[in-house]
């Protein structure tokens, strides 16, 4: 078993036992010396260390954010061919089930997302740069605005930062509360008043983003992380977690274990270890299941469990890191029942600009209800099976593509719960909680989570599609 003390002494965002209160307690503790230094070198030499570092974007998708920084600052041409004006935009949506770890950064310290957002406009060359955050996140909100008050006042943002003669707006935006808000296009869609709808497949921020200009989006875990890398150099960081996935990454942990809550762990620290160890292992005399990462990836079986949390070992088995949520389901649960509130959030959630996804998720969610009450055909599994393979890739985004990865893998990998559903219905009562989660409580490890929600989507007439 891997040595958690050593493991607790590579925290990087968490190290600190208490959040800061204010912007004195961070300036003591070293608060915005990387910027300072930062404002010394040349635009792309900050680039070219956070390349060195190969920093991977924690929102999901694991993109360099050195690759994607470069792409914007050296993209020469704007909106319809001239001079482009260059955007960066921290994406704080955290709309995905199963995540809470940019709201906790934020509550804990507000202040590295600053620094961090500050030094990667100086070396994009920004015009502008935004946090969108949704409306419903009132208490981040807060801390944010006063956050960003506090540094204005003492010259850390805006207009001749550092009296370096370089102005660096920030600027907070709102967004609904929508998942699809969190995917990087449709987030640019809402700040420039517009739905939160996925622009069309190849319509690629880097190039075309935010009011047709050269637009870079990462969310809060990644630019937190920039002033350490820059403070501390990209060989300190890349001597952290693996050659494939260097750093730490922040894991919410929920479901059916003894310590659900938060945890920041190098990356390769094995799954088990995050199940085990942190969260103190499946309830008394039960066993783990199955585990969910989120509604992005596949499901994940007990015999996986051994694998290194790292974007190269989790696509080997096959499944992925997503935003660091994962949900483990005990012996007492439905695994199929799980499925269906994941497929039914997706069904929900898709915004029905591709009638692909919108159809094709509404039809495997009501297919999937069908099993769970006992009225399940090998005909319906076969239409399952067939709408999982065909909705992938049909949409503007991923979301169809989810749903059928999702979804599969639970027929995949647990072929013997689908055989039980056809002959007998679901044999398992247990009521199980699809983890939107609105709180967290740090002292006793409980999530809050969103048990309304499907009867407010229902009320609010965002009706699942049920087609023929």
């Amino acid at each position: 078993m891997l040595d958690q003390k050593a493991l607790e002494e590579q925290r990087i965002l968490l190290r600190r036992a208490e959040p800061f209160q204010n912007l004195e307690e961070y300036l003591a503790e070293g608060g915005f010396k990387a910027l300072q230094k930062a404002l010394t070198m040349q635009p792309m030499q900050i680039i070219d260390e956070i390349k060195r570092s190969f920093l991977r974007g924690r929102g999901g998708a694991g993109f360099p954010a050195g690759i994607k920084w470069d792409g914007v600052r050296n993209n020469p041409t704007g909106a319809h061919g001239l001079e482009p004006e260059r955007y960066l935009v921290c994406n704080c949506s955290e709309g995905e089930p199963g995540t809470y770890k940019d709201r906790y950064l934020i509550q804990r310290n507000p202040y590295t997302l600053i620094e961090g957002m500050m030094i990667a406009s100086y070396a994009i060359g920004t015009i502008n740069a935004m946090i969108c955050i949704k409306k419903i996140f009132t208490k981040e909100i807060a801390i944010l605005e006063r956050a960003l008050e506090e540094c204005r006042t003492a010259g850390y943002m805006g207009d001749n930062v550092m009296g370096s003669g370089n102005n660096l707006p920030l600027e907070l935006t709102f967004g609904p509360d929508s998942y699809l808000l969190g995917e990087d296009r449709a987030q640019l869609e809402v700040i420039e008043g517009k739905p939160a709808w996925p622009r069309a497949k190849g319509i690629i921020p880097v190039y075309v983003g935010l009011y047709g200009q050269p637009t870079c989006v990462n969310n809060v875990e990644t630019l937190s992380t920039v002033p350490h890398i820059i403070r501390n150099g990209a060989e300190w960081f890349k001597s952290i977690g693996t050659a494939d996935s260097p750093g730490t990454m922040i894991f919410t942990l929920t479901g059916d274990v003894n310590r659900p809550g938060l945890y920041e762990l190098p990356m390769g620290t094995p799954l088990s270890t995050l199940i085990n160890v942190y969260g103190g292992g499946p309830l008394m005399e039960r066993h783990v299941q199955a585990v969910f990462s989120g509604p992005t990836n596949a499901v994940i079986p007990a015999d996986k469990l051994d694998t290194p949390l790292d974007y190269g070992s989790m696509r080997k088995i096959p499944s992925g890191l997503g935003s660091g949520g994962y949900t483990v389901l005990d012996n007492t649960a439905c695994v199929l029942k799980m499925g269906l509130n994941f497929s039914r959030f997706l069904a929900l959630e898709s915004c029905g600009q591709c009638t692909s996804c919108k159809a094709g998720t509404g039809r495997i969610t009501r297919n999937l209800e069908l099993l769970e009450a006992g009225q399940g055909t090998e005909e319906i599994v076969l239409a399952i099976l067939d709408d999982c393979q065909h909705i992938k890739g049909s949409g503007h985004c991923f979301l169809c593509t989810e749903e059928g990865i999702e979804i599969g893998s639970i027929f995949y990998n647990f072929p013997e719960v689908i055989v039980e559903h056809l002959e007998y219905g679901c044999l398992k009562d247990r009521h199980l909680i699809m983890p939107k989660i609105k709180n967290y409580d740090e002292a006793t490890h409980t999530f809050t989570f969103d048990e309304g929600y499907y009867e407010r989507c229902e009320s609010e007439g965002k009706q699942i599609n049920y087609p023929g």
